[in-house]
């Protein structure tokens, strides 16, 4: 069978497939492990001077590990009212929680720079396909997107996105082995009523979206001025994708990207996975996590908001914060 181009223009197809597949592993390649010695370095003069006048709430076990608030014991109304008027039907009625003990969460989510060292000392290697960024609207599967890929630039302090839950888990195991202390991931109602921190409106700073432009980074006219189809909050927090972690003003618990930036996974089993599926020892195929993040409309950036998706799925606005019980 005669090929279906003429030779000649068969040879330059071909040897543009090349080209772009040698452009794509060079990329790859660029992606690759990073030198950590000079995050290391700074991390360990950081960590030495905490050492010395850090605040009497946090807790920092190493350098490696991210910096913990303790979070005291206490009361909230966990869910949305009816009168939240963004709410979604599943987030009513509200329910009363008691936490009963104190605890250390993240003071951040997990940076860039914090995954790649685990990364580095584990030589962990992850099996979550990525959902990034190549300039759509949405997010879309592409083989060389990675946490260290995601579609845009990041720093070391930005961050870590394109991480499954299966990932973030691999990480506390990790640094529970690395610090000699027991991390995890926090359930669903310690990370509620840590993201409230004592107030009961749909977000911590208020009910309006455009309220909390120096409190959370979601989706607004920074983002617009990109994504134009987005409905969006009306004000700018000056970031497009991810921004440095504490770029924005904290909670009442001192806790900073509770809201937006990133998606935080949770240890829950989604309310759709198998009944009980946990306690008799099965494996639970969808997760749930909260808060919201960068590619996020305002209406999804709430205290009550819970999002679902496979324990392995990854997406360039997903990521989590670790919990230490003291």
């Amino acid at each position: 069978m005669k090929s279906a181009l003429p030779g000649s223009l068969g040879g330059v197809v071909l040897v543009i497939l090349l080209v772009l597949l040698l452009a794509g592993l060079t990329a790859w390649r660029r992606a690759g492990p990073e030198n950590l010695t000079d995050w290391r370095d700074e991390r360990l003069a950081v960590f030495q001077a905490w050492q010395a006048v850090g605040p009497a709430r946090e807790i920092w076990d190493h350098p490696d590990a991210p910096v913990l608030v303790t979070v005291p014991a206490g009361n909230s109304l966990q869910g949305a009212p009816e009168t939240e008027a963004e709410r979604f039907p599943e987030e009513s009625p509200q329910r009363a929680v008691t936490i009963r003990h104190p605890f250390a969460l993240g003071k951040y989510p997990v940076t860039r720079g914090e995954y790649a060292r685990f990364v580095e000392d584990s030589g962990y290697r992850s099996q979550t396909i990525c959902r990034g960024y190549a300039g759509e609207t949405e997010l879309l599967p592409r083989w060389h997107f990675s946490w260290r890929r995601p579609g845009f630039d990041q720093t070391n302090r930005d961050p870590a996105v394109c991480i499954s839950w299966y990932d973030a888990k691999a990480y506390v195991d990790w640094l529970s082995r690395r610090t000699g202390h027991a991390y995890r991931l926090p359930t669903g109602e310690e990370w509620e009523y840590a993201a409230r921190a004592g107030t009961g409106t749909a977000r911590w700073w208020g009910d309006d979206p455009a309220a909390g432009c120096d409190a959370a980074n979601g989706a607004d006219l920074s983002a617009k001025d990109r994504f134009t189809d987005w409905e969006v909050a009306n004000c700018r927090d000056g970031a497009l994708f991810t921004a440095p972690v504490g770029s924005y003003r904290p909670n009442g618990f001192g806790l900073y990207d509770m809201l937006g930036n990133v998606w935080q996974w949770v240890e829950d089993c989604a309310a759709d996975g198998p009944a009980g599926s946990e306690a008799a020892g099965q494996a639970c195929p969808r997760r749930t996590m909260r808060g919201g993040s960068w590619h996020s409309h305002p209406r999804y950036v709430r205290s009550a908001v819970r999002r679902v998706d496979g324990a392995e799925s990854g997406y360039a606005a997903y990521g989590f914060r670790v919990v230490r019980d003291p």
